[in-house]
């Protein structure tokens, strides 16, 4: 199982909600599998959260499962899966969308001001072969 690591700048809101089920992970799978993100709030491991990220797409919600949840300085570092393909595969793509974003931002620290699809073919060349595969 591979997780991306959200931007911090593209605040997720995680919601806890009651238990979903869902399909039972046999933790060997290779490829994308879900996020790590921040949040200023716990999570229990196994509980079902709905994720959602208003500032890419404002139809974004999608329900995983908390893998862990670690405490680090201050705000907790949260692991989230998403066992169901069809959300797994809409998860991977608004995080493309995420990462292209940041990469947007970060270049205008520096100076360098980038539309969206500038921004993205730049992204594309540098990180779109190290991004995890969806592999179902």
């Amino acid at each position: 199982m591979e997780f991306v690591s959200h931007p911090k700048d593209l605040p997720l809101e995680i919601t806890l909600i009651e238990d979903q089920p869902f399909p039972v992970s046999n933790g060997k799978d290779v490829g994308f599998a879900g996020i790590t993100c921040f949040a200023a709030q716990y999570f229990e491991s196994g509980r079902s959260v709905r994720v959602t990220l208003e500032e890419i797409d404002p139809n974004f919600c999608v329900t995983g499962r908390v893998v862990w949840c670690d405490c680090e300085m201050n705000e907790y570092k949260v692991a989230i899966e998403f066992p169901i393909k069809d959300e797994c595969y809409c998860v991977r793509m608004v995080e493309q969308l995420s990462q292209i974003e940041h990469y947007r931002r970060q270049a205008k620290t520096q100076g360098r001001r980038l539309n969206y699809n500038e921004a993205a073919a730049e992204w594309i060349q540098k990180f779109a072969a190290s991004f995890p595969a969806f592999i179902t």
